[in-house]
């Protein structure tokens, strides 16, 4: 059986996303050239399950992106299957459920953009991720209203640029 731990937590900061502030929680690996670099986003979803969007450590020292159902002993769902050498090769910044279909994820992958898929709330398989942006992105900000989504972001000359779906996240302009 192939032991799947999640990297050390440590409350790293506040982030603005969907209009509210959720606290993002950093993980701490001592072999990392930056402790803070992964993350995880938090929510509160059916009958008080706890749903958490972050790195995960699949294998020893391979890491992908993943959802967590649950606190202790979490059911682990797959997203990315990269393996990456490096937890700061994902970076979890939005997490909202989408009406009784599923969430909502969006992510940032540093040498490669912006990123934004569903993840289906019955099944637990995710739609194929979506490039936002390829270009460094800062002040990430994901906002929801029924079915219109905006993501928001400053590149990093602080210039803004923005997307948004119209039809819940299944297509951007």
């Amino acid at each position: 059986m192939t032991n799947h731990k999640p990297v050390a937590r440590s409350l790293r900061s506040l982030v603005l996303v969907s209009g509210l502030s959720f606290p993002m929680l950093a993980y701490s690996v001592a072999a990392l050239a930056d402790p803070a670099c992964a993350q995880e986003i938090r929510q509160q979803g059916e009958q008080n399950v706890v749903v958490r969007l972050a790195v995960y450590e699949f294998e020893t020292g391979k890491y992908d992106l993943a959802m967590l159902l649950g606190e202790q002993a979490p059911e682990v769902k797959r997203i990315s299957f990269s393996g990456r050498e490096s937890a700061c090769a994902y970076q979890p910044l939005a997490l909202e459920q989408g009406g009784d279909w599923g969430w909502h994820m969006v992510w940032r992958e540093p040498d490669k953009g912006l990123f934004y898929a569903r993840m289906d709330g019955e099944a637990w398989v995710s739609s194929p991720k979506k490039g936002i942006t390829d270009q460094p992105v800062m002040m990430v900000e994901f906002k929801s209203n029924g079915q219109q989504l905006d993501i928001t972001w400053q590149d990093e000359f602080g210039q803004q640029f923005s997307r948004r779906s119209a039809d819940e996240g299944r297509s951007w302009d």
